[in-house]
């Protein structure tokens, strides 16, 4: 309803325009309107392809980073391998036997400088620790350290509860477990594992930590894009960034948000998504780390891309709408000089309008508005000669009345004849003749008083009626009439003599030729808006076949081929009803014919469901 009123609202703005108006209207909508579009079009798809370069850009150089985490990675368990493997520094951390002097320093000498050898062949590796539970076993820096001391970490029963797998744990900002050496204050990742030798007894946890800045070269390069940065989300969702880089800060980005449409998009491999924080877009790329079961983002601010675009569709845009107001100024004075012959062909027409139809219009040229003028001054001489004329259609009209009138004195005369006979025949006591008289006079009245095409369903059964009870007189009362109506339907809207034309078939080509007692049984049914009429009679019927080209020369409007003996004989009757229905009701309605051959015909009248309140008064 509101879209109708709008849509009402536009037209009647558009009509209340001059021609000069709406010919400078659709001018400036066919330009702008398609202009506006190309341009969205073409800088949207700029945009995303200056976004899908930086994507690919930031992806490479995303796993460039992958390929160093995976070396630092790889060093990190290299290294730890190699200190369970060295078989007599295991030994002498689960003897428990304490340790003479010599023993302590030939271990000194030899595998403790072994173990730390590996940490200084490997300048990326800060720490590797081995926190023993051995009671007698004496510290030695920097290796070999009490368990003790790392009681109270949030990863220790972590690491005892995988039994031997490792853990990967980010340290930010946290102290050395030494507490006389000066807090570093410098975030580190761990590699953790239990080491339970023999099996299933708790020897220890092997510790081999690295600093983020040399684990995660790009995060903590010296060299930063202001417009990206680099973080990583653990497995419970924690952010390790460099908090060096201002990014975030100068950006103003909410981190939960960033983590929230993270949540959303997350999945393993490489992938890319787009959010906005504070009405500022950017994009995400995103790569799992699978060893870490951690994920690093690449979040860049498109700030300066999207203010570029849409800098660069503005100054298109305005210089395309300052060229059709200089367009449509132009085009405005143009036509105004086009018009002034229109201009006096309305000043004519108001002539006309006002019932002058003596003027001289000239318009000189060979273009449109000389040739409206042209036909314009034809079509007021046609006026002229129709009002003439119509003057003369109102004399002869007088006559039409006078030969109407004598029409309905005739048909009176006919009446009053017929009621005469009935008279005549009541009080010879030929009461069959006085019936049939009167049957037919009401199907006399039916006819001539024919002033609607449309009747009662109960009046064009009366008529039906009346037609058995005269062929009843010419057959000896061969034939039983049987109607039920339902009562809603009585006032149903039916066509004028629609229904007779296949009562009548029924009875010539179905009743007639079995030469027994015949039964017509007419029934309405209504379903789903339609109203459905069926005459079915006892007669011979018909073959499938004889059925099947009767239905289509009813349908197609041809005449069937060859003389069925049927009900429906060569089907014009029944035929022209079909095209009178189709005609008034349209080629959803009309007439089907079923048949079994001995047994019965019946026709189906369908017409829309219509009640048609007071009557046709035609009869």
């Amino acid at each position: 309803m509101r879209v109708a009123r709008l849509l009402k609202g536009i037209t009647n703005g558009i009509n209340s325009l001059s021609l000069q108006q709406k010919l400078i209207a659709l001018y400036i909508v066919i330009i702008i309107i398609p202009i506006i579009i190309f341009t969205s079009i073409y800088s949207n798809d700029v945009y995303d392809r200056a976004i899908n370069e930086i994507r690919i850009k930031n992806e490479n150089a995303l796993e460039i980073e992958q390929i160093h985490i995976k070396n630092n990675i790889e060093t990190m368990r290299r290294t730890a391998q190699m200190v369970v493997s060295d078989v007599e520094f295991i030994d002498f951390v689960r003897s428990r036997n304490e340790a003479n002097i010599n023993e302590l320093i030939d271990f000194k000498m030899n595998e403790l400088s072994n173990v730390t050898r590996l940490q200084h062949n490997n300048p990326a590796i800060e720490n590797i620790r081995l926190y023993t539970t051995n009671p007698h076993i004496t510290e030695m820096w920097p290796i070999l350290f009490k368990e003790e001391r790392v009681l109270n970490k949030p990863w220790r029963e972590d690491v005892i509860q995988r039994n031997g797998m490792e853990l990967w744990w980010f340290d930010q900002q946290t102290e050395d477990v030494l507490d006389r050496l000066p807090s570093q204050n410098t975030s580190k990742i761990s590699l953790l594992r239990e080491l339970d030798y023999p099996k299933d007894e708790h020897l220890g946890i092997i510790e081999i930590n690295m600093f983020l800045k040399n684990f995660f070269p790009k995060m903590f390069g010296t060299v930063n894009d202001s417009g990206s940065v680099y973080v990583v989300l653990d497995k419970d969702m924690n952010m390790i960034r460099n908090y060096h880089h201002t990014f975030f800060e100068d950006e103003g980005i909410n981190t939960e948000k960033l983590k929230r449409e993270f949540q959303q998009f997350k999945h393993t491999g490489t992938g890319s998504f787009e959010y906005k924080d504070n009405n500022t877009p950017y994009l995400v790329i995103t790569a799992y780390l699978d060893d870490l079961d951690a994920y690093m983002l690449n979040v860049i601010s498109l700030e300066s891309l999207y203010a570029e675009t849409a800098k660069t569709r503005n100054v298109f845009l305005s210089g395309i709408i300052f060229l059709v107001i200089v367009l449509s100024l132009f085009t405005y004075v143009l036509i105004s000089l086009l018009l002034k012959k229109m201009y006096q062909l309305k000043a004519s027409m108001k002539r006309v309008e006002k019932g002058d139809f003596n003027f001289d219009l000239e318009i000189s040229g060979n273009d449109e508005i000389a040739e409206l003028g042209y036909h314009f001054k034809s079509m007021v001489g046609k006026i002229n000669g129709l009002i003439v004329e119509a003057v003369n259609k109102q004399a002869a009209a007088k006559e039409t009345e006078l030969k109407a009138l004598k029409t309905q004195i005739d048909s009176h005369f006919l009446y009053n004849t017929l009621e005469n006979i009935k008279m005549m025949a009541e009080i010879e006591g030929k009461f069959e003749i006085s019936d049939a008289v009167t049957s037919l006079g009401e199907m006399m009245r039916y006819n001539l008083k024919w002033k609607n095409d449309f009747v009662l369903l109960e009046e064009e059964l009366n008529y039906i009626k009346n037609y058995v009870e005269i062929m009843n007189l010419r057959l000896d009362g061969l034939i039983t009439l049987n109607i039920e109506i339902p009562q809603d339907l009585i006032e149903q809207e039916v066509l004028k003599m629609s229904l007779q034309p296949i009562i009548e078939n029924a009875i010539k080509h179905g009743i007639i030729p079995k030469n027994e007692p015949g039964v017509l049984d007419v029934t309405a049914r209504q379903s789903e808006g339609t109203v459905f009429i069926a005459i079915k009679d006892n007669g011979i019927g018909m073959s499938p076949s004889q059925c099947e080209l009767l239905n289509e020369a009813i349908q197609t409007k041809q005449d069937p081929d060859g003389k069925s003996s049927s009900n429906g004989g060569n089907g014009i009757g029944i035929r022209n009803v079909n095209e009178r229905i189709k005609l008034y009701y349209g080629n959803k309605y009309g007439v089907k014919v079923t048949s079994v051959e001995g047994e019965y015909t019946m026709v189906t009248v369908s017409v829309p469901s219509k009640i048609l309140k007071g009557g046709s008064r035609s009869v």
